[in-house]
């Protein structure tokens, strides 16, 4: 009896010890693949969002340069508004402190064809009663005007004399550089070099001889800063006034590129 026991215990055992194994290689069967997505999935990750790749006989690369520089050229943005109860009177005032605003702007030496009329607007104002009914107590007419090819330490001069001609709302004023195109191939220059040394870098420490370039491409060139007109205006000095302080700070010009050398 005592034998028979003993026989069935071991055969019970045996039996838990095929059943477990069973349940630990089905668990094992659907970790396992978890484990490698997972790792497969970082992997994959860090590969797209890195800027260089390393595959057989070829090292490709992306950098960007930077140089920084001050604008030296300024487009200004301004207006005559003009309030009347009658809006062809209102038009006819407008009309003649444009005009001073455009003789000002002449006298200082600013040409005509740098001179543009940018907006032109006429609009009713309203008045609104006890009851909510609006009436037309009014036209407000107002003529815009955009100056370009002015030197930036000239533009507070242009807008003083202005003002004192006779506009009174001021919509902008942005910048640009005449010297854009040797500052973008300096940058340009710079994203080259960088490109290079990433590449050696990426050489040396895959235990390769970085090659020749076999592949170079730009990348996006952001122009805002472009001066395209080569004509500028010389203002008379002897009738500009610096009122007005207009600084145009240093701005940044990138340029990027993509660069695929052979390695051995």
């Amino acid at each position: 009896m005592k034998n028979l026991r003993t026989s069935a215990f071991y055969a019970g055992l045996a039996a838990f010890t095929i059943i477990t194994s069973a349940v630990l290689t089905g668990c094992g069967s659907t970790s396992i693949p978890a484990v490698s997505i997972q790792a497969q999935t970082e992997a994959t990750l860090q590969e797209d969002t890195s800027d260089s790749t390393v595959s057989d006989g070829t090292i490709s690369v992306s950098a960007t340069g930077q140089v920084y520089v001050v604008p030296d050229m300024a487009e200004i943005s301004f207006g005559i508004t003009t309030e009347n109860s009658d809006v062809k009177k209102a038009q006819e005032i407008n009309s003649k402190d444009t005009q001073k605003v455009i003789d000002k702007l002449k006298e200082l030496g600013i040409d005509e064809k740098s001179i543009k009329t940018s907006g032109y607007d006429v609009y009713p104002q309203y008045d609104y009663d006890t009851y909510g009914e609006e009436r037309i107590v009014g036209y407000n007419v107002n003529t815009m005007l955009t100056v370009k090819d002015l030197k930036t330490e000239e533009s507070g001069n242009v807008i003083s004399q202005c003002v004192d001609a006779g506009i009174n709302t001021m919509s902008g004023i942005s910048f640009s550089c005449s010297n854009y195109d040797e500052a973008y191939n300096e940058a340009l220059a710079k994203a080259v070099k960088k490109a290079e040394e990433k590449a050696q870098a990426l050489a040396d420490a895959s235990g390769k001889t970085l090659g020749e370039v076999i592949y170079i491409e730009e990348g996006y060139q952001d122009c805002s800063l472009q001066y395209t007109n080569m004509y500028m205006n010389d203002l008379e000095s002897s009738v500009a006034k610096a009122d007005a302080t207009i600084l145009p700070g240093e701005s940044d010009i990138q340029a990027s590129v993509t660069i695929a050398y052979s390695v051995r």
